[in-house]
This record gives C-alpha cells, structure tokens and sequence, in this order.
C-alpha cells in the first residue's frame, strides 16, 4: 500500500533582528497556529517562541548575514515544517510575504 503525504506548507522565515513590524508579524502567525519559522543572532528574541512553542513553529539562534548559518536554518526549517517560501527581515518583505492577511492585522496593530 502506497501512503501519500500531506502537502507540506509555505513556511516563511521570518528574521526578528531588524524590524519591530516583521517581528510583529511574526507574533501574529504564531498565535494564528499558522507554520511559521523565526530566526534572531539575539537568543532572547527566539526564547518567546520557543517557550509558547505550539508545533507549528521553528525558533533558531542564527547570524542570516552568514550565508552558511542562513542555509542550514531554512534546511531545519524545511525538514521540520516545510518549504520555506521567503525569508522576511525588512517591513519592504511583508509586501510579498505568505499569509499576507497577516501583515494585514500586524500593520494595523
């Protein structure tokens, strides 16, 4: 018997370094359930979303400006949770960012 797999979801990897409106967004897909992954070189940015973890999210520490950190943590990503369709750092990202109904309620935040 052949078992089919679900689809994987479009995961976005949202960078919580830079933008206090991308890491708005990324509060919001957390508390929607939605799969999101969030990323932060500051440990203290990701510990919220590991501490509330609710199984549709990857916390990781990584330094995105190393091109090397940035590709293993969208590998772990896509092995835990699924294809990551973009990487969100700056609020220029949101206009293109998964589940833009999202950046929606966070902008309006």
């Amino acid at each position: 018997m052949k078992m089919h797999k679900q689809p994987t979801p479009d995961v976005p990897l949202v960078v919580l370094d830079d933008d206090a409106l991308v890491a708005h967004y990324a509060k919001t897909l957390f508390d929607e359930g939605t799969p999101v992954a969030v990323v932060s070189s500051n440990y203290y940015d990701v510990v919220p979303f590991m501490l509330r973890n609710n199984g549709h999210t990857v916390a990781l520490v990584a330094d995105v400006d190393d091109t090397t950190q940035l590709a293993e943590a969208i590998l772990i990503v896509e092995q835990r949770l699924g294809h990551v369709a973009a990487v969100i750092r700056y609020e220029a990202d949101l206009a293109t960012a998964p589940h833009r109904s999202s950046v929606h309620s966070a902008s309006a935040a």
